[in-house]
């Protein structure tokens, strides 16, 4: 790939990013002024996830038009490891339980699919 379309990718990062807080602010706001049970979170964390990363994907892919799939792959990989980064600096598990291998694969999945419909948008 070349370096603007790399450029594209990290623009998708970023508006996922950038989707992820403005959720996760929602989130805290409910969770002021109601008790929230931890299945609840536990959906809304994944899909916040999810649909960051379809945003992202879809972002870039339509903005590069070749190889979504890989746009998508590329987009998914790089915001997991972002989390995967943010969540260790706050102090969470640094180790990989079956939630987070399931929830990664979800998202390379997710990622995938999202870059391909990217492109057909």
């Amino acid at each position: 790939m070349e370096k603007n379309k790399f450029i594209f990718i990290a623009e998708g990062v970023l508006r996922g990013i950038i989707l992820t807080t403005i959720l996760f602010l929602v989130l805290a706001s409910i969770m002021t002024f109601t008790e929230v049970n931890n299945s609840f979170t536990s959906v809304f964390y994944l899909l916040t996830t999810l649909v960051s990363i379809m945003y992202g994907a879809v972002y870039s892919a339509k903005k590069i038009q070749r190889k979504g799939w890989l746009v998508g792959l590329a987009m998914a990989i790089m915001y997991m490891i972002i989390l995967y980064a943010v969540s260790i600096a706050s102090n969470n598990s640094t180790g990989m339980d079956s939630s987070r291998i399931i929830r990664t694969i979800l998202a390379l999945v997710v990622g995938t699919l999202s870059g391909m419909l990217g492109i057909n948008l």
